[in-house]
């Protein structure tokens, strides 16, 4: 006959039901009572390692954000509000990017100051159409502004195979999120690399317009 406790309720039952329950997964699927500090948050109670593609693609999210950051700062000390205010949209974008990996929510369509994706690929690849320039040599003499845009655009195309490198093993509920990121990303470049165009000094611009 199984025994009972002073309430009556087996005493199996009080045994299970007094069991704490794990509060997170481990990368290989194991249950966990606590988080290990070599292991970081994932989605929801899942931990894996701190060098896990994903967690190194928020890293790479982050880094960028603060590097826009750092520009806005020296667009204000050169007094140039709109570069500013440009700057401004692009980071909203960019922590709009990290949130949506977050929650794995698909970005679906966007504008980037106004310019569709296509219009972003467009205007990238055709600078002699757009912009009356041809590719541009990368020289100091572009400026504190076009050399700070060129870095960025530098960081993005790092921040993009780090998405890219996600995107081979997302899963099922991820593989849209990470897909829309990574094209994201790739239209991002092509943003820095327009800025460039934009805010290139006068003086340079009508140098490489004679010269060409």
């Amino acid at each position: 006959m199984e025994k009972s406790d002073e309430t009556g309720t087996p005493a199996q039952a009080t045994k299970t039901e007094n069991t704490p329950k794990s509060a997170f997964v481990g990368p290989s699927g194991e249950r966990l009572n606590s988080k290990p500090e070599r292991l970081t948050h994932l989605y929801g109670n899942r931990l894996v390692e701190k060098d896990n593609p994903v967690i190194a693609l928020r890293g790479k999210l982050d880094t960028l954000c603060a590097m826009i950051l750092e520009a806005q700062a020296l667009g204000a000390q050169a007094d140039n509000r709109e570069f500013v205010s440009d700057l401004q949209e692009v980071l909203d974008f960019a922590l709009s990017l990290l949130s949506a990996e977050y929650t794995r929510a698909p970005l679906g369509e966007f504008c980037l100051l106004g310019l569709t994706s296509d219009d972003l690929r467009k205007r990238s690849h055709q600078p002699e159409k757009y912009f009356g320039l041809r590719r541009l040599p990368m020289t100091h003499a572009m400026g504190a502004l076009c050399l700070r845009l060129n870095l960025l655009r530098a960081a993005v195309r790092e921040t993009e195979l780090a998405a890219v490198a996600v995107l081979r093993d997302s899963e099922d509920a991820s593989k849209a999120c990470h897909e829309d990121i990574a094209k994201a990303l790739n239209r991002l470049s092509s943003l820095f690399h327009i800025l460039t165009f934009k805010y290139l000094p006068e003086s340079f611009r009508q140098a490489r317009q004679e010269t060409a």
